[in-house]
């Protein structure tokens, strides 16, 4: 287009030339006529000539210049694009930087140190490149065999593992056995015991026993006493007798109807799969080894069956949940699951899990359903008390009720900052990163120190606020310059910029109450567990069975904030259960820590 617009103008100026030339030859004819006694009729014939010729070069001038306007046009026009062309590069450049970053690179938020370089690789070239090098790590400088203490030794010295925990003392399985030794009889023999008088050094040594699952019969004898024996292994008849065990004086119904279900096995199955993500397939292969079978159909109706009684006790729960004047901790997490339409044809659908955490009565609990607001409003009612989410629009609903304030989450805003740094390579989020570090400093002081509330919403007030403030000025700022073609924006600091001004009123809601946190991190870390069942299941065969890991994993991630073990809580549960018991709140709470 401009090569055919740069002939159109040169003949343009080619014909310009050759009217200017024949109007001067027409001008210096006619005053060579005049002078020889043109007539009258003959000088008007070579005026209008000459004013012909004038009207076609004004012509011709007003087309160059209209098509100078145009080629401008186009020009900008053309600069316009591939500025949209380069933001778009940016941003998918980003995108990828963003991608391999969190597959294969460090998905951390921390800003790195000299110790830790990013270098740009990914795990697979940097172990390639490791390979090429003959297994020898790169190293910067030649350094000098120096006995030199360097700053790195000196910060971090060696770990002493004499001054471990006592947790870690507990980790051994130890086997005391005892021999009936005669001491006379060794004097006898001329034995005796020595003591060391010099030190011994202890070695920690961790093992492993094995976990046998064995099956047990209730027998009954002639007096009507009821009695449990474990039946041994085949190979064991011979080294193992039957072992008979008085645990119980009634018949041991079955948990399963119509099968050999025992509570024990049905916890052992929940914690594999829900808190350690054991796939079903993974189980069926494990029993295998340990001589049993099991099919997948036989393990959904057990966790079925089981998750029926556990649906008792979510009410009690829910209570402890949505306790009045508490804060809560709302996110939510996408997962595929299998639907049946009206038609009959199966296929999957986005579904979603809702993750509500209350630090105050150390409860988590898991809600299945769809992403719209009607699913959360419905489970959280009239919630008089705080919430802190993030700023989806189905959470905007609390700001309208009156008993309810809304907070938003710094750490989603302080992400988008992150990513625009790190993946789009915007040197103007920085300084977004440094100032939101300042709050989280002034809240680390707080839970160090171990303030009150009152001492908390103080101290916000003297050090974060003044930080707010500069943070919003900036922001605002840099969004007006960008909104005047002034400075140059990357797509992500645009996002972070719009996403913290836009919902500024609830990000500043927390400096005002002193039970709050700043961030929603603590629920984010609840929603990890259901995220790991979904990259080992990879979604839902039904529905039902998305409810029932609902259910489960509300116990399951409940247990770990209370500091119960989830599998001593199944089974105490299940016991119950097979005890005849049904009053469901006063289980919860005699298995469960009731808060305060």
């Amino acid at each position: 287009m401009h090569l055919q617009t740069f002939h159109i103008m040169a003949d343009i100026h080619i014909d310009i030339e050759r009217m200017i030339m024949h109007s001067n030859y027409l001008l210096k004819v006619d005053n060579t006529s005049a002078s020889n006694g043109l007539s009258d009729m003959e000088r008007k014939q070579y005026l209008d000539q000459i004013k012909e010729l004038v009207q076609t070069v004004q012509t011709l001038l007003d087309a160059n210049i209209a098509l100078g306007n145009k080629q401008k046009e186009q020009k900008t026009e053309s600069d316009r694009k591939i500025a949209n062309l380069q933001a778009q590069v940016d941003k998918l450049t980003g995108e990828l930087q963003a991608r391999r970053r969190k597959m294969h690179g460090k998905n951390n938020e921390k800003k790195t140190g000299d110790k830790s370089v990013n270098t740009g690789k990914t795990k697979d070239e940097e172990e390639e490149e490791y390979i090429e090098n003959g297994c020898e790590q790169p190293s910067d400088s030649d350094s000098d065999d120096s006995d030199e203490v360097t700053d790195t030794e000196a910060t971090n010295p060696k770990k002493d593992l004499s001054q471990r925990p006592d947790h870690y003392k507990t980790m051994k399985a130890e086997v005391l056995v005892v021999h009936d030794c005669d001491k006379d009889k060794l004097k006898a023999m001329g034995l005796e015991f020595i003591r060391y008088t010099r030190p011994v050094d202890q070695f920690d040594r961790i093992s492993m026993t094995r976990q046998d699952r064995y099956l047990y019969a209730w027998v009954r004898d002639k007096d009507g006493n009821e009695f449990a024996f474990f039946v041994p292994k085949d190979e064991e008849v011979e080294q193992r007798a039957c072992t008979f065990v008085n645990e119980s004086k009634y018949d041991m119904p079955s948990l399963v109807p119509h099968t050999s279900s025992t509570g024990g096995m049905l916890s052992d199955l929940i914690v594999n799969r829900f808190q350690y993500a054991i796939t079903s397939g993974r189980e069926m292969y494990r029993m295998v080894n340990e001589k049993m079978r099991m099919s997948k159909s036989t393990i959904f109706n057990w966790l079925r069956h089981g998750a029926e009684f556990l649906e008792n006790c979510q009410e009690t729960i829910k209570q402890w949940l949505l306790k009045p004047g508490s804060t809560i901790y709302c996110d939510e997490s996408w997962v595929d699951t299998k639907v049946t339409d009206a038609n009959g044809e199966v296929h999957y659908k986005k579904r979603y899990m809702w993750v509500i955490v209350n630090l105050t009565t150390k409860v988590c609990y898991y809600l299945y359903g769809s992403r719209k607001k009607e699913v959360i409003k419905e489970f959280l009612g009239d919630f008089k008390g705080t919430l802190m989410t993030d700023a989806y629009a189905a959470y905007l609903y609390f700001n309208k009720l009156k008993d309810c304030t809304h907070v938003c989450c710094w750490s989603h805003v302080r992400r988008l900052f992150v990513s625009a740094s790190r993946d789009y390579k915007d040197s103007l989020a920085q300084a977004f990163i440094d100032l939101i570090g300042i709050l989280y400093k002034v809240e680390v002081e707080n839970q160090v120190l171990g303030r009150t509330e009152k001492e908390i919403v103080k101290h916000r007030g003297e050090e974060s606020l003044p930080v707010l403030h500069d943070i919003y000025q900036q922001a605002t700022a840099l969004l007006k310059q960008f909104e005047k073609n002034k400075i140059k924006l990357s797509a992500k600091l645009q996002q972070a910029l719009t996403y913290m001004t836009k919902h500024w009123e609830e990000l500043m809601a927390y400096t005002k109450i002193g039970s709050v946190l700043i961030d929603n991190n603590c629920c984010e870390r609840a929603v990890r567990p259901f995220t790991n069942l979904r990259k080992n299941f990879g979604g839902f065969s039904s529905e039902q069975g998305a409810r029932v890991t609902a259910t489960f994993l509300t116990f399951v991630e409940t247990c770990k904030l209370m500091a119960t073990a989830p599998l001593d809580f199944f089974r105490g549960f299940f016991d119950m259960i097979v005890a005849g018991r049904r009053d469901y709140a006063l289980m919860t709470e005699a298995l469960l820590v009731k808060p305060i």
